[in-house]
C-alpha cells in the first residue's frame, strides 16, 4: 500500500516552510534593491540635471562604485539571513569567517588601502570620469574609476594608464588655469611691454577655446631677462595644443614688435695676464705697494 503525502502535509512541513522563508526574504531583498536603484539614480538625475536614468551616463563610475557597494552588502546580508533561516549558526559562521578574514587582510593589505581609498575619493568627490589629473608627471584624462582603481589616458601620448588608488596622494585634479611665463630682456622699456603683452592677452583670450585670459604682469627678476605672466583658463585636456597656439600669438606679435627674447648669458671676468692674481692679503698689500 504506498502512502501519499497530502498537501497539507507539504506546506506544513518544515523544509518547506524554510524554503518559502527563504524564497521570500530572497525576494524581498531583490525589492529593496531596485527601490534603492530607482530613488538613487533618480537623485542623482536630478542633482546632475541628467533626464537619463541609466547609471553609466549619469556619474560615470562614481554611480557604478556606490551601486556596486550597495550590492555587495545586500547579497552579504540576504544571505546570511537565508542561512539563519536554515538552521545554519551564522554567529559562529561569523566568528570564523572573522578569523580567516584577519589572515586574508594580512595578504590582502593593498587591496584593502584601494578600496578604502575608492571610497575616500567618492565621498570627497576628488575626481569623476571626464576630469583631467595629474600623477607623477603625466597628465590624463580619467576614463574609468572603480573602487580598486582608476584609469586614465594620457593627453600627451594618449597612453592609458591604471594607478591603483592608494596613490591618492601622488594624484592632482588639474583646475582651468593654466600661467604662461614670457622672459623679455633687460634691456626693453617695461611700460612698453606692460602695453604690448596686455594687446598680447586679448588677442589670445580672443581665440577659440581659450575660456578667458589676463595679463598679470611682472612675474620674477631672472639673471638673464625679466619674466612677465600671461594666465589662460581653459579645458584641461586641450591646454597642451592650446599652449602651442598661444606660444606662436606671442611669438609673431613680439617679432612684430621688433622685440627679442634673450637667451641664458653668462658673464664671465678675467684679469690681464701681467697683473697676478693675489693669493692672500699680505700678497695683496704688498702689490698695491709695489703699484705705488
Amino acid at each position: 500500500m504506498v502512502n501519499l503525502i497530502s498537501i497539507t502535509d507539504v506546506f506544513s512541513s518544515t523544509v518547506f516552510q524554510r524554503i518559502a522563508k527563504s524564497a521570500g526574504f530572497i525576494l524581498a531583498a531583490v525589492l529593496v534593491w531596485l527601490i534603492f536603484k530607482k530613488i538613487y539614480l533618480n537623485t542623482i538625475a536630478k542633482r546632475e540635471k541628467v533626464d537619463n536614468l541609466k547609471g553609466e551616463e549619469v556619474t560615470g563610475s562614481f554611480t557604478s562604485a556606490v551601486m556596486g557597494a550597495v550590492k555587495i552588502a545586500l547579497i552579504i546580508f540576504t544571505v546570511l539571513s537565508v542561512l539563519e533561516i536554515n538552521g545554519v549558526n551564522v554567529t559562529s559562521l561569523i566568528t570564523g569567517l572573522g578569523i580567516a578574514g584577519a589572515v586574508a587582510g594580512l595578504a590582502l593589505q593593498d587591496f584593502i588601502k584601494d578600496t578604502i581609498m575608492g571610497l575616500r575619493i567618492v565621498a570627497d568627490k576628488f575626481y569623476r570620469v571626464g576630469d583631467v589629473i595629474k600623477y607623477n608627471d603625466v597628465e590624463g584624462i580619467v576614463i574609468e574609476f572603480n573602487l580598486r582603481s582608476t584609469r586614465i589616458r594620457s593627453i600627451d601620448t594618449q597612453d592609458e594608464i591604471t594607478i591603483s588608488n592608494r596613490n591618492i596622494d601622488a594624484i592632482t585634479k588639474r583646475s582651468h588655469l593654466y600661467d604662461i611665463d614670457i622672459p623679455i630682456s633687460y634691456d626693453e622699456d617695461f611700460r612698453r611691454i606692460n602695453a604690448v603683452m596686455y594687446s598680447i592677452s586679448k588677442d589670445i583670450g580672443a581665440a577659440d577655446g581659450i575660456e578667458s585670459c589676463q595679463y598679470k604682469g611682472t612675474q620674477s627678476f631672472d639673471s638673464s631677462n625679466i619674466k612677465y605672466r600671461i594666465r589662460i583658463f581653459c579645458m584641461p585636456e586641450e591646454r597642451p595644443e592650446l599652449r602651442r597656439m598661444c606660444l606662436r600669438i606671442v611669438q609673431n606679435r613680439l617679432d612684430a614688435e621688433d622685440i627679442h627674447i634673450p637667451f641664458d648669458q653668462l658673464d664671465v671676468h678675467t684679469y690681464p695676464a701681467e697683473i697676478p692674481l693675489p693669493a692672500n692679503e699680505s700678497e695683496d698689500r704688498e702689490l698695491v705697494k709695489n703699484e705705488q
